[in-house]
């Protein structure tokens, strides 16, 4: 039977602003969730947000007008990004810094679909996610809790 406090962690966990940086340590600190979980629950949670943009750019595409929109606004920054096909290191590396949500919205103004950076989306949110873990592990040992 799920809790309040689950429920929490879930709305943390696919929140944008926050996200696992929050969830995460919540579950372990006063869930009492082992480690291991928090992160192998927290992730697919926390792609929630990639796949909402995705479906939601999706939606709009199929209005005529808001193609065309996009289509006047497209620059020569944007172009870049096309021509690198979404920058697979770059993508892993500063996705998790900025917001995923924020990468894929860009990458689908772009032109990029969900597939080509789903991979380093997913990584790069593994790799936060798991510092954060570690940091829930190892400080309170470092400090003596």
């Amino acid at each position: 039977m799920l809790r309040g406090g689950d429920l929490a962690y879930v709305a943390m966990a696919i929140n944008p602003v926050g996200g696992l940086a929050i969830a995460i340590p919540f579950a372990v600190f006063e869930l009492g969730y082992p480690p291991w979980f928090a992160l192998a629950a927290g992730l697919p949670l926390a792609y929630v947000q990639v796949i909402v943009v995705d479906l939601a750019f999706g939606a709009l595409s199929a209005w005529p007008r808001f193609r065309r929109w996009i289509e006047r606004r497209k620059s020569p920054r944007i172009q870049k990004i096309v021509d690198s096909r979404g920058g697979f290191w770059v993508t892993l590396f500063f996705a998790p810094l900025i917001g995923p949500w924020i990468v894929m919205a860009v990458m689908r103004y772009a032109g990029i679909p969900h597939r080509r950076v789903a991979l380093p989306l997913f990584l790069g949110n593994t790799w936060t996610a798991g510092l954060i873990t570690i940091a829930c592990v190892w400080l309170p040992r470092l400090v003596g809790r």
